[in-house]
């Protein structure tokens, strides 16, 4: 686990408010309200349970894999990089945030297809997490730069959804493509998180 100096918190403090990581920890923190950062400098996106999974039999286009959750819950970035994508998209179609609504702004359904309100973070080394099916638009915007932990947005169901849901995936590689989609449960384990 990695623990933040209090210098370090006073950075975390300016982005998330308040006395650290929306609760206090003193004059370390791990992140205190949600996953510890590890030593690699990953951590959980969202708490949750890791349900479909990766590619399988069932869906060998499902490039990443879904963490349930209850709709609401904050999604946080899972490593420090650059937000390189933030979009709506349902069915064939995607929309740039133009501040009106967008079909993202309600619930999807199955069948509709579309990743709904998501967001790409390009991180070290080119890899890419992505985040789907936000309630609403992402809170960060392209061109910012985020830290671990970083609240992104909120769980939803917008898009190809059959209810509340991160599906998260990873890409080693940029742009993020269905090519180097790569299954997010082994590569997270390598960075010291369990999914």
């Amino acid at each position: 686990m990695l623990l933040l100096t209090a210098a370090t918190a006073g950075v975390v403090s300016s982005v998330f408010g308040g006395g650290g990581a929306v609760g206090s920890c003193g004059d370390t923190l791990p992140v205190c309200d949600g996953a510890p950062i590890t030593a690699s400098g990953w951590t959980r996106p969202v708490a949750g349970t890791a349900g479909s999974g990766f590619r399988t039999g069932r869906r060998p286009g499902h490039d990443g894999v879904d963490i349930m959750a209850v709709k609401g819950a904050v999604i946080r970035a899972a490593s420090g990089g650059v937000v390189v994508r933030v979009r709506c998209n349902v069915g064939r179609n995607s929309w740039e945030p133009t501040g009106g609504p967008v079909p993202c702004d309600r619930d999807g359904y199955p069948g509709l297809g579309g990743c709904g309100w998501y967001t790409d973070i390009r991180h070290a080394g080119d890899v890419v997490s992505r985040y789907c099916h936000l309630v609403r638009q992402p809170v960060v915007r392209v061109g910012q730069t985020v830290i671990a932990g970083q609240p992104i947005g909120h769980v939803g169901s917008s898009g190809n959804s059959s209810g509340p849901h991160l599906h998260y995936e990873i890409h080693e590689g940029y742009p993020a493509t269905e090519k180097n989609a790569v299954d997010p449960v082994p590569f997270m384990r390598r960075k010291g998180v369990s999914l």
